[in-house]
Formats: C-alpha cells, structure tokens, sequence
C-alpha cells in the first residue's frame, strides 16, 4: 500500500492582510485563514488521513486543527517544522 502525504501551508495570518512577513513571529490566523482550513477539511473528508503533524506555531497547529476536525486525530506539533528565522529584516 503506498503512503500519501499531502503538504498544507497555513492558512492567511492576521499580518497577511497588511502584506506583511511572519516568518519566526507567532501570528494567529485570520477569519480569512480558519475558513481556509476548513474549506480544505471540506475537501479532504474522503481522503484517509492517519496522523496530522505541524509546526508548533499557532498558524499551523491551528490550520491543521481545522483541516482534521472531526477526525479521531491529534495534531502533533513538530519543532524540526517551524518555519526558519531570518532575522531582522
């Protein structure tokens, strides 16, 4: 039996919005980025899902949060996930 793995990008961030970079920041998402998620949960609800990782940024735990509700699933927060440090820009 071959293994799927499907690649989600956190939904839209409060600081989308302003057009701004979150990078390391800890942004939430926006109304725009839960219904993001949830359209994707929608779309993915046939799809067989086992375990759901994230990074532990909220944006991310949250958005995959969204996308397995209902699912019998945890989300494990995945440190080696978060999104890399660049710093003062």
């Amino acid at each position: 039996m071959a293994t799927r793995v499907f690649l989600v990008r956190h939904g839209a961030t409060v600081l989308s919005a302003e057009d701004r970079y979150a990078g390391s920041v800890d942004a939430a998402l926006s109304d725009e980025g839960r219904a993001q998620a949830r359209s994707l949960g929608v779309r993915l609800a046939g799809e067989p899902i086992a375990a759901a990782y994230a990074s532990p940024m909220s944006r991310a735990t949250d958005t995959a949060k969204l996308i397995v509700a209902g699912r019998r699933l945890d989300v494990a927060a995945v440190s080696e996930l978060r999104e890399t440090d660049h710093g003062v820009l």
